[in-house]
This record gives structure tokens, C-alpha cells and sequence, in this order.
């Protein structure tokens, strides 16, 4: 071979082994690069891992303490109303003895929903006549509460329909735009 062949051909030999080095040089650092830059991630992953049991635990101990206050609390509330309960029986086992009065006994037994007691017959009268009176009366005293009622929604059925005619117009005025 002649000596420029020879020449380019160490050239190019010598510019493969530079390209090959430098090839090498370079994915040796890009891989080195990769395996640090995953390393870094695993890292991070295993932190925010470790980050997230903490808050887990933290949580949990939060719940727990969260919980015993609340049955503590519980427990309080609960002792508290016993020992009312107990005060108030005391306060009413010292009161003195009173009969109530029997208006009073209904009101009270109303109250607490217990049903009426059944009406005892009065004595009979010695005038049949006076028991007729007194059913007549009580009629009549209905008949008056019935006209008086039956004002009432008269007076109001007017007013009803005075509204409904306001309102009707008031939406045809409406409408009509």
C-alpha cells in the first residue's frame, strides 16, 4: 500500500478508536446517569411511601385519641345525668305531700299523652223536662257557633276570591307582553 493509504487509513483507524472511546465515554455516563437518576426516583418513591405510613399512623393515633375523648366525654355526659336524675328524685322525695288539683291532674295527664279518664254519669235529675232545657241549650249554643263559623269562611271564601281575580289579571297583564 502506498503511504497517503496508509496515512488515511491510520487516520481513520485512529479517528474509529477516538469515535469508539468517546461512544463508550458517553454511554457509560448516560447509563451511570439513568441508574443515578433512578436511583434518586426510588428514593423519592420510598420516601413519599414511608411519608404516607406515617400520616397513616399519625391518623390512626389521631382517630384513637379522637375516639377516647368521645367516649370519655360520653361517659361524663352520662354520669352527669345520672347524678341529676338522682338530685332531681332527692329535690322531689323532700317536697311535702299535696294533693293536685283535679284540673290540674288532667292538664298534666294531657300532657304526657295518657288518655282522658271516662266522665262519670251525673245523679239523675227529678225533671226530665230540665235535662231536655239543657240539651236544647247546648244545641242552640252549637247553632250560633255554627252560623258564626260559617261567617267566618264566608267572609273568607270572598277574600279568596278577590285575591285569585287579582292574581288572575295580574298574570294576564303578564302574559300579554
Amino acid at each position: 500500500m502506498s503511504d497517503p493509504v496508509r496515512t488515511v487509513m491510520g487516520w481513520l483507524g485512529g479517528l474509529m478508536f477516538v469515535g469508539a472511546a468517546l461512544g463508550s465515554i458517553y454511554l457509560t455516563g448516560r447509563l451511570q446517569g439513568a441508574a443515578a437518576e433512578k436511583a434518586v426516583w426510588v428514593e423519592k418513591q420510598a420516601a413519599a411511601v414511608r411519608a404516607t405510613r406515617q400520616t397513616e399512623v399519625d391518623l390512626n393515633a389521631i382517630a384513637a385519641a379522637s375516639a377516647k375523648r368521645f367516649a370519655e366525654k360520653e361517659r361524663l355526659l352520662n354520669e352527669r345525668a345520672l347524678q341529676r336524675d338522682a338530685e332531681w328524685r332527692s329535690l322531689l322525695a323532700s317536697l311535702p305531700r299535696y294533693r293536685l288539683p283535679a284540673a290540674v291532674g288532667v292538664q298534666l295527664n294531657a300532657a304526657g299523652g295518657l288518655p282522658a279518664a271516662t266522665a262519670v254519669a251525673g245523679a239523675p235529675r227529678a225533671d226530665p223536662d230540665a235535662q231536655a232545657l239543657d240539651k236544647l241549650v247546648d244545641l242552640a249554643d252549637t247553632l250560633d257557633t255554627v252560623r258564626a263559623n260559617y261567617a267566618i269562611c264566608a267572609a273568607n271564601i270572598g277574600r279568596l276570591s278577590e285575591a285569585r281575580d287579582w292574581y288572575e289579571s295580574i298574570r294576564e297583564r303578564v302574559n300579554a307582553r
